[in-house]
């Protein structure tokens, strides 16, 4: 049996530096702690990713490769199987839905996975773009993208009353692709070096739960239960949910 090659030193540099970017924030991560990290030289640190804008570079090229999987798995699952009479343990809730709405969660939940997995990018967006070249001109099409398969999924969903138009649609999407990749920012305020902050499914769920529960006053029933049933689960407020403090607390 051929032994498993080690890691090239390359990537594990990235991937040191993810875990560590999402942990601290990409500012507050210098070239030196990376190094401390990694055990190893900054000759040899810089000669993998000769500067810091090669090691953002490095790792937004990784999210955009898994970006680009995430959307192409969730629009192969067009939602055209029908729900299952009995539930399968274990299996995420949306299989209950409509095949529409399950299409739209399965959606939302890959984008948000990815969301987290890279989530310094959206600690502080328009700082990080304002800084890296290789953000401001890659960043803005993948968001929009993003953008525009949430807004066709919405717009194959059965609503509550009047027809849904497409501006309708547009902003509903927009507020949604905010909550997948924000959600964790949001939450972050509250433990900023990830002591205490949700395991990365759970945060994932709540991300997802929060972007559907802005659509369930309108949707058609029974999927407007469903969802309803979902929200109100003690998980989804997490541990400490900022929106339910008190007021001066």
């Amino acid at each position: 049996m051929t032994a498993k090659r080690p890691r090239r030193t390359a990537e594990r540099i990235l991937d040191v530096t993810l875990a560590m970017f999402n942990r601290f924030g990409e500012p507050n991560v210098s070239t030196s702690q990376l190094c401390g990290e990694l055990g190893i030289s900054p000759g040899n640190l810089f000669y993998h990713h000769p500067t810091r804008d090669a090691l953002v570079a490095g790792l937004f090229a990784r999210y955009q490769a898994d970006l680009e999987q995430a959307l192409e798995v969730a629009a192969t699952d067009t939602g055209a199987a029908a729900a299952p009479e009995e539930p399968t343990p274990g299996a995420p809730w949306w299989q209950e839905a409509s095949p529409t709405l399950a299409h739209l969660a399965h959606l939302a939940d890959a984008l948000a996975h990815t969301a987290w997995v890279y989530r310094f990018l959206f600690r502080d967006l328009s700082d990080l773009v304002s800084r890296h070249r290789v953000l401001e001109e890659g960043l803005p099409p993948l968001l929009r993208r993003q953008a525009q398969a949430l807004q066709l999924a919405l717009r194959a969903l059965p609503w509550r009353g009047p027809e849904v138009d497409d501006a309708a649609l547009a902003v509903w999407a927009g507020h949604m692709l905010a909550s997948l990749t924000n959600s964790t920012g949001l939450d972050g305020a509250l433990d900023p070096r990830e002591h205490l902050r949700q395991t990365g499914p759970h945060a994932v769920d709540m991300a997802v739960g929060r972007a559907l529960g802005l659509l369930r006053p309108s949707l058609a029933e029974p999927d407007a239960q469903l969802l309803g049933r979902h929200l109100i689960q003690p998980t989804q407020l997490g541990m400490d949910p900022w929106w339910l403090a008190p007021a001066g607390g």
